[in-house]
Formats: C-alpha cells, structure tokens, sequence
C-alpha cells in the first residue's frame, strides 16, 4: 500500500477518536450537571396527574389520522395527478405505447413486403 493512504486511513481513525472522547466527555458533563440540577427542583405538587398533550384540535402529526401511513395518501394524490397529466400529453399507453408499437411493427413489414424483402 501506498504511504499516502495508510496515513489517510490513520488520520481518519484518530480522528473519529478525538471526536469520541470529546462527545462522551459532553455527554457525561451533562449528565453531571443535570443531577446537580435535579437536586435544587422542587418535587411535583400533590393533585391529578395531567393527561397527555394532543396538540390543537384537529391536528394530526403525520396526516390524515392514520398514524405513520398517514403520508401515504398525498403520496399517491401526488402519483394520481402525474398519471392523469401522462394520459392528457401522451395517451394511456405512453408515448412508446404498445399500440403504437404494433402499429409501427406492422407498417415495416409493409414497406419490406413492397421492396420484395424476406421477412
């Protein structure tokens, strides 16, 4: 191997190392400082424990109320609208559709036919 690589491929894991060791020194500062923190909180009030948080009426975080698939119906209005436009320039079968390729098919034999080629 080439000098130049090994010492490419060294530099690359030292410094994944370096940024290793800083994130996990963050981490557990954080961590440190969030217990001291903890401490000074006053504890939560006696009463009823409040119910979860919806957001504002009607809304829904990923769509039309189906959960995480909610995303799938604008998906395919999305694809419907593309289809509707393809059938408007182009036909429904495409603009090298099968019907146009039978056609074209058929025309060359003709022309072969009249030139007296084999088939």
């Amino acid at each position: 191997m080439n000098r130049r690589i090994i010492l490419g491929i060294l530099l690359v894991v030292v410094g994944v190392a370096v940024v290793a060791a800083i994130a996990n020194n963050a981490f557990h500062a954080g961590v440190a400082r969030g217990l001291a923190e903890s401490e000074r909180e006053p504890g939560p009030g006696a009463g009823p424990m409040p119910g979860p948080y919806h957001g504002p009426y009607g809304y829904r975080p990923y769509g039309f109320g189906f959960g995480f698939f909610g995303f799938l119906f604008p998906l395919l209005f999305f694809f419907l609208i593309f289809a509707l436009f393809k059938g408007l320039f182009w036909g429904w079968r495409g603009p090298n559709g099968a019907g146009r390729y039978e056609e074209w098919h058929r025309k060359a034999h003709e022309s072969m036919k009249e030139q007296g080629q084999k088939m």
